[in-house]
């Protein structure tokens, strides 16, 4: 079968954006996933309605999680049926900016009328705190808690299954991560193609949307009053033939096609991304880092709200009587002063340096890593910057304005 393609926008960056974005659809663990996994599972059609369905399905099993109303945002959480989900609500995202607006009286409640919120799969399947073990001289160590219940993404966005594809390549690759591979191994994904791109999304820029092309479980795309249905793995396969439905037709498929098109030529936001490693490296010394030592603040949003960021602290906790122990391991980011500091120096002493560093990471030394960009183009990191630092804006600065040779 021959692979899916990503509905693109412009070609400007094409070839590189091709490479890496194609790089993350190849990734071990989606090889396994997605539409030529299951050549003979036929897609189907199902009213609206039946999100219910699908969630009771996977309850028999899995803690479904899904986007519900939050405090000022959608938030990823458990559900319990389709009355949780934030349907029909539509968010503005600008940078420094988010909306949320409740569904308008009388409409069907849409599931993809939002993009995301600040919550993404990393939160459980890199947790931001998580106890390695707990231990006593009188008891010996705990075994680490792992969850009772594999996890099930219900409209996993297409930029957060590219973005945990990336991350694992982070986690999985040997050694491998004990905590996360539990977690990942057994979770099932209903990814989600998006019929609404955001203010700050980027994603067709960096190959990762609007519609997910492996890795899922399920693939939905929103038909009106309708879902389409696409399974990518056996399990998935299963799941439709447990819920049942209608047979997709070709007008079906040929509309979500127009659909996700539509969508990607609405993405305004660009980052031109044709050899992008090799300008960045070029422009270690530019003039424009020093500008982020009076404006970037330091404030570790844009690492938290990431879904590729990964750094962690461990810590040792020891009670007042120096008997009991507990291990836990914290988010941690590169923004912080304390990151890199080593005695008498520290080597990004300067909000410049850190910066940099952590745009240079995403976007060119991740490459060498990973093979890949390490950023997704979600647009959490603009949305969630309280001084509205936009990393594209920062791209096409040093692009446009670039110093070095390269290479």
């Amino acid at each position: 079968m021959e692979a899916e393609k990503s509905p693109t926008a412009g070609s400007a960056g094409a070839s590189t954006r091709e490479r890496f974005g194609q790089s993350i659809w190849q990734t071990a663990l989606a090889g396994s996933k997605g539409p030529a996994a299951v050549p003979k599972a036929k897609p189907i059609v199902l009213p609206q309605a039946a999100l219910n369905s699908i969630i009771e399905a996977l309850r028999d099993r899995y803690e479904v999680l899904g986007w519900v109303p939050g405090a000022g945002a959608v938030a990823l959480t458990s559900v319990q049926s389709a009355a949780d989900l934030a349907l029909g609500y539509r968010d503005q995202q600008q940078p420094g900016l988010y909306q949320l607006q409740g569904p308008e009286p009388g409409q069907a409640g849409s599931y993809a009328s939002f993009s995301h919120g600040s919550d993404s799969p990393k939160k459980f399947l890199h947790p931001s705190r998580l106890t390695l073990f707990e231990g006593s001289i009188a008891q010996g160590p705990s075994e680490p808690a792992f969850p009772t219940q594999p996890y099930a993404f219900l409209g996993m966005r297409s930029c957060d299954l590219a973005a945990t594809l990336v991350n694992d390549r982070t986690f999985l690759g040997a050694p491998a991560d004990p905590y996360y591979a539990a977690r990942r191994a057994a979770s099932f994904v209903v990814a989600s193609s998006c019929t609404h791109s955001g203010g700050t999304c980027f994603c067709v820029s960096m190959g990762t949307g609007p519609r997910p092309l492996s890795g899922f479980d399920l693939r939905m795309t929103e038909l009106g009053s309708e879902l389409l249905l696409e399974p990518g793995s056996p399990a998935g396969a299963d799941l439709l033939q447990q819920i049942g439905g209608r047979p997709a037709t070709a007008e079906d498929l040929a509309e979500a096609e127009r659909l996700v098109k539509q969508t990607a030529d609405s993405q305004a936001k660009r980052m031109q991304t044709e050899n992008l490693p090799a300008i960045l490296m070029a422009n270690l010394d530019h003039p424009y880092w020093d500008a982020m030592d009076d404006w970037c603040v330091g404030c570790t949003n844009c690492t938290i709200v990431c879904p590729t960021c990964f750094c962690y602290d461990v810590v040792d906790h020891l009670d007042p009587t120096m008997t009991k122990v507990t291990r836990q391991r914290y988010w941690d980011s590169c923004f912080t002063q304390k990151f890199t500091v080593l005695p008498d120096y520290n080597p990004r002493a300067a909000l410049r340096a850190r910066y940099r560093h952590w745009l240079n990471h995403k976007l060119s030394y991740w490459t060498e890593q990973f093979g890949c960009f390490g950023c997704i183009g979600c647009g959490r990191c603009i949305t969630w910057c309280p001084v509205r630092i936009d990393i594209t804006d920062v791209i096409d600065h040093i692009r446009s304005t670039s110093r070095g040779t390269v290479l």
